[in-house]
């Protein structure tokens, strides 16, 4: 009998894990000057995606890892995660990645240096469309805070693009 519901219990799990959500933060550091970057993504999401771009296996978080995972990721970012502030296309650089504890997750860190103060923003356009070619249900959230504005976005498959006016 607990064999049975062992079984069925790892079934509805599988069923469960069809929802999918990545969490990114835009944070400006008053302090650098900087936008900090912070993103979080299903390993195993993040690592089939890149695996299915390069053709390579990537082991991410454990000792095997790929030497080249670090130069996927930020590949992928870079075409996946697109801003735009007062009509200037932005480039961040690659600061690092953890593993959450749980070996679920995947923390990701960017950086956008020397940025102007954040009152000067008057807009802002961001491009999502991380993981949105893994799964329909796929939903990106992005919390940007600039000093005491903040703002939600929910990005999915069929809105992978908003425009902030300030």
């Amino acid at each position: 009998m607990i064999k049975y519901l062992v079984i069925l219990s790892l079934f509805a799990l599988q069923w469960f894990h069809d929802f999918h959500v990545s969490h990114t933060t835009f944070h400006y550091n008053e302090t650098t000057n900087s936008i900090e970057i912070t993103s979080k993504v299903s390993i195993e999401d993040l690592e089939k995606s890149l695996e299915s771009i390069n053709s390579t296996k990537l082991n991410l978080g454990n000792k095997n890892e790929n030497k080249s995972a670090n130069f996927f990721i930020k590949n992928y970012f870079s075409n996946h995660l697109k801003i735009t502030i007062n009509g200037d296309d932005l480039n961040y650089k690659w600061v690092g990645k953890e593993i959450s504890n749980d070996l679920h997750d995947i923390y990701l860190f960017f950086e956008i240096l020397n940025f102007k103060s954040a009152t000067d923003i008057e807009s802002i356009k961001i491009e999502n469309s991380i993981l949105l070619e893994r799964s329909k249900k796929q939903s990106n959230i992005v919390l940007i805070e600039l000093g005491d504005k903040k703002f939600n976005l929910n990005f999915t498959k069929d809105l992978k693009q908003k425009i902030l006016r300030l």
